[in-house]
């Protein structure tokens, strides 16, 4: 009784002590009388609802409901910080009775209960492992084995992917250091300094390792020469030049050994007016093939041809024998090319126009 008493006190002294709030601001806003009302109101509310705790809880009792009715119409009145004050006090006290409220409800579904399940997971050890069923006893390491056992057939799942970097050998490589003594050639140095190609045996073996595709590429300048002559001086296709009928293979060879003519400055190229490319051998002079020389080292050009596009120029260009005759290669190749007269190479060059 003395521990309520002093609280009536304590409520009746805050009631009287408004020295905190300017009288000007209660005098235009609301009467004491008011304010008291509402904080009287407020705190028979409040103490009902701790004093009715444990009917409150019970999922069947809807007090709940009429106690936020009765803190909302008092909250309609409130206009002081101190009235707030106790108006949060008793919503704070009610959502408090409602989730404890809340949790008491009993539903249909499957309620998750710690102790019980540990008890069974116990139980359940234990029988698996022929253990004595004694609450204290501890589990052995063979009785978490067989828990995981029978845990792992309900959670199956792939193993994730994880990304690898490194390398697999825990040694650390050292990287090489570079000898500062060997000096790197300027880059006008490496562009001057020429490739030179190497040799290439003849195709049947037979030869020996210094015989090398000098002969034919003297064999394909002496045709191209001829042709050249024979057509006024005038260019020559270039495909109809390079392209045999009769073989695919031996195309690709004629094309090789032009390209040596072409980069030693014995023959140039051109484009005419359909930019396709025209052949012509070049004047045998000194000043003419230094002049060609340095168009080649500036500019490299890289040709491929497919059996179906040899097969298209062939019949585009309506190609029936080759300006190179086929060569023969179980023989090794001649010297010099044996090509005396027209009569040996039936196939004449269209010509281009005049130069």
């Amino acid at each position: 009784m003395s521990k309520r008493a002093n609280k009536n006190t304590n409520n009746q002294a805050e009631d009287e002590d408004d020295g905190e709030i300017p009288q000007e601001y209660l005098r235009n806003t609301q009467d004491k009388g008011e304010r008291l009302r509402i904080r009287t109101g407020y705190r028979t509310l409040i103490e009902d609802l701790n004093n009715k705790k444990h009917e409150l809880v019970n999922p069947e009792n809807n007090t709940l409901t009429e106690a936020l009715e009765v803190a909302n119409t008092l909250n309609k009145d409130v206009r002081t910080p101190r009235e707030g004050a106790l108006d949060s006090t008793a919503i704070l006290t009610i959502s408090s009775l409602a989730r404890q409220q809340a949790d008491n409800l009993n539903t249909d579904f499957v309620r998750f209960e710690p102790i019980e399940f540990a008890e069974k997971l116990v139980a359940f050890i234990q029988r698996e492992n022929n253990a004595p069923s004694d609450s204290h006893s501890r589990i052995s390491p063979d009785g978490w084995k067989n828990l995981g056992a029978a845990g792992q057939k309900l959670f199956s799942k792939n193993p994730p992917f994880h990304f690898m970097a490194g390398s697999f050998d825990r040694d650390v490589k050292e990287r090489p250091q570079r000898n500062p003594n060997v000096k790197k050639g300027t880059e006008k140095e490496t562009i001057d300094k020429e490739t030179i190609p190497k040799k290439m045996q003849s195709f049947d073996g037979s030869g020996g390792k210094n015989e090398a595709t000098t002969a034919e590429v003297e064999r394909v300048l002496d045709i191209l020469q001829k042709l050249y002559k024979q057509t006024d001086e005038n260019p020559i296709c270039f495909f109809e030049f390079v392209l045999n009928p009769e073989s695919f293979g031996q195309t690709i060879e004629n094309i090789f050994y032009t390209s040596f003519l072409i980069k030693d400055g014995l023959a140039k190229t051109t484009l005419d007016e359909d930019n396709l490319p025209l052949i012509e051998p070049v004047e045998n002079n000194e000043g003419e093939r230094n002049k060609q020389l340095s168009k080649t080292r500036n500019h490299q050009t890289i040709l491929s041809i497919t059996p179906a596009e040899w097969k298209e120029l062939i019949r585009v260009y309506q190609i029936e024998e080759p300006l190179i005759p086929t060569r023969d290669h179980t023989k090794p190749p001649a010297k010099k090319p044996l090509i005396e007269s027209k009569t040996q190479n039936s196939a004449t060059p269209r010509v281009k126009g005049k130069k």
